[in-house]
């Protein structure tokens, strides 16, 4: 974590360029600032339309991924409750979230503590921050307030990509562009032809492909693809 420059400092400049990447920017920069080893950002992450918009890397995309498949976890619990949520110890039980607990077990034990910031606007919340370590730690209070400092600059960086996200259903060109379509464009194109298909709500489509994810062990984005194109 550098000394001179506060996470908030860092993620300012890497918005400050109109840039292709910037969710990944940001992320980027939260690492930088901040004692931690993987970042990730969504918004409406506690909704069956939540769009997943950078994890710098397979954990923490990882840990998106399963949490959006239990629709419980350190993020989702952020976002409704409009609170921090910090996990110093991600090793020990986690009875609080117990689908994500059982989901979680045989494939984030590279996960020691994940911090987990809500993204809001006039008290209204819109998406999640999340950080991750390989080991556990306690942040001091420091620490804690200038990670949720970061997470206050990324959400006014950000709501102007929310609204456009709302009004018309599209975002900025960003990279990584596969990431952000596999976890908004295939998911939901899946959710859509799912609920034409057997005739009930996107909301149970939704829970059918969770389901199914749940019980293989899969990626939801690969269920999906397989209901977009189903294979020969």
């Amino acid at each position: 974590m550098t000394e001179r420059f506060t996470a908030a400092d860092l993620v300012l400049s890497a918005a400050a360029d109109d840039a292709e990447d910037l969710p990944r920017r940001l992320c980027e920069a939260l690492c930088e600032g901040l004692p931690v080893d993987g970042a990730s950002l969504s918004f409406l992450t506690d909704t069956p339309y939540r769009q997943l918009l950078c994890a710098s890397n397979t954990l923490s995309l990882r840990l998106e991924e399963l949490q959006f498949l239990a629709a419980e976890g350190p993020c989702v619990t952020a976002v409704t409750s409009g609170e921090p949520v910090l996990v110093s110890d991600f090793r020990r039980p986690l009875p609080r979230w117990p689908l994500f607990e059982a989901a979680m077990q045989s494939e984030l034990r590279q996960v020691g503590a994940v911090y987990a910031f809500p993204l809001s606007f006039d008290d209204k919340v819109f998406g999640s921050v999340e950080l991750l370590r390989h080991e556990p730690l306690v942040l001091d209070e420091r620490t804690a307030e200038q990670a949720e400092t970061a997470a206050d600059t990324i959400a006014k960086v950000m709501l102007p990509a929310f609204w456009q996200l709302l009004a018309h259903g599209e975002l900025p060109l960003w990279e990584p562009a596969e990431q952000i379509d596999t976890h908004w464009g295939t998911t939901h194109q899946a959710t859509g032809k799912l609920a034409d298909r057997l005739h009930i709500t996107p909301e149970e489509a939704l829970a059918h492909l969770r389901a199914s994810a749940f019980v293989t062990g899969r990626p939801l984005p690969e269920i999906a693809q397989e209901v977009i194109d189903p294979p020969t």
